[in-house]
């Protein structure tokens, strides 16, 4: 996948005459999709997308990025980023991705921005159509993105990615807990659409995460920690380091990822830095809430090893409850984890 990210102080596209995107200040993206391209590659450069610091700060310095700047993103498909120009004067364009599949990795790319930096910020043009494109260029200033994907024999295994890092960082400052406050905006509706009321969801996440309950939890000793992975917020996270049930039980409270982030081993990693953390500290269990609808948390518990247990419905107020399992797990103490590797930021 190739990208080519014109800052722009406006930018719009018209096709047949009507305009059908529009955005303000920040990105105009030319999106070229390729054979072999996978939907790890979008979700990567979606999430550089919105980390890219090429936008200035207050001392003239490009340092923010569009989500800092809380820009707008204008994604539009352009397959002719793939030409190949090396022999003749007619461009050749085997390369660019097969239409159909082209056109699903563009709108998984434009849905992951809007998850990140909010479906108001994000516009597209249409895939396909003979669009025309106005930009006020600022800068000018050009980027470009690419995926490490090569196109490859089918038989050929694919490069190995690594891993991540991932840092805990913990929210500790104002600045950190409307960042926090952001994330569950954020992750939340994709979490919970058709799992519980749509009404419910901004009720709960003020409840859960406001500055004040962020600093009641913390003083309580469950502290929160936004969760870093190769530089840039991918969750948050909160669990007790220091209450403990009779059975020397947990709780790990919060656990919730941007949606790029999702499925790429970053939720399995910070669970796996909790449950080391947990034991360390004392913890003999872990155990957490998931909604009895939301299935994929629970496959996931499951694949870390957590078994469900009770089922707890716990009235929240508002008219809402909480409809919940219980997952469980055993610890063992462990002094390996991302502390002890110094990755942490605690």
């Amino acid at each position: 996948m190739k990208i080519l990210l014109q800052r722009v102080r406006r930018a719009s596209v018209t096709v047949g005459g009507k305009t059908v995107g529009v955005a303000g200040s920040g990105f105009l993206a030319l999106v070229g999709c390729r054979r072999g391209d996978t939907p790890e590659d979008v979700d990567r450069l979606a999430v550089r997308t919105a980390a890219l610091r090429v936008f200035e700060d207050a001392d003239g310095r490009m340092n923010r990025s569009v989500a800092d700047l809380g820009g707008d993103v204008l994604a539009v498909s352009q397959f002719t980023l793939y030409a190949d120009t090396r022999k003749g004067n007619r461009p050749s364009f085997i390369e660019a991705g097969d239409p159909s599949a082209a056109q699903s990795l563009y709108e998984r790319y434009c849905a992951d921005l809007r998850s990140i930096l909010g479906a108001d910020h994000v516009a597209t043009g249409i895939f396909g159509a003979d669009m025309s494109i106005d930009a006020a260029l600022d800068g000018p200033c050009t980027i470009e993105l690419r995926s490490e994907c090569a196109i490859e024999p089918t038989n050929s295994p694919r490069p190995r990615i690594p891993p991540p890092t991932l840092e805990f960082v913990p929210v500790d400052s104002e600045a950190r807990e409307a960042e926090a406050m952001d994330v569950a905006r954020r992750a939340w509706p994709s979490t919970y659409a058709g799992i519980i009321p749509d009404e419910q969801i901004p009720y709960m996440i003020e409840r859960m995460y406001s500055p004040a309950a962020i600093r009641r939890d913390t003083a309580e000793g469950a502290p929160f920690y936004l969760l870093v992975a190769d530089g840039t917020t991918a969750g948050v996270c909160s669990f007790d380091l220091s209450r403990r049930g009779p059975d020397g039980s947990a709780e790990l409270h919060k656990l919730y990822l941007l949606p790029p982030w999702r499925g790429r081993g970053v939720g399995a990693m910070a669970l796996a830095e909790v449950k080391r953390r947990l034991a360390d500290a004392g913890a003999t269990s872990v155990w957490l809430r998931v909604n009895k609808h939301n299935l994929r948390a629970q496959a996931a518990y499951k694949a870390a090893g957590l078994r469900r247990a009770e089922a707890l419905c716990t009235d929240i107020g508002g008219g809402f409850v909480m409809d919940d399992f219980i997952y469980r797990a055993a610890l063992v103490p462990d002094n390996g984890g991302l502390e002890k590797r110094g990755k942490s930021s605690t």
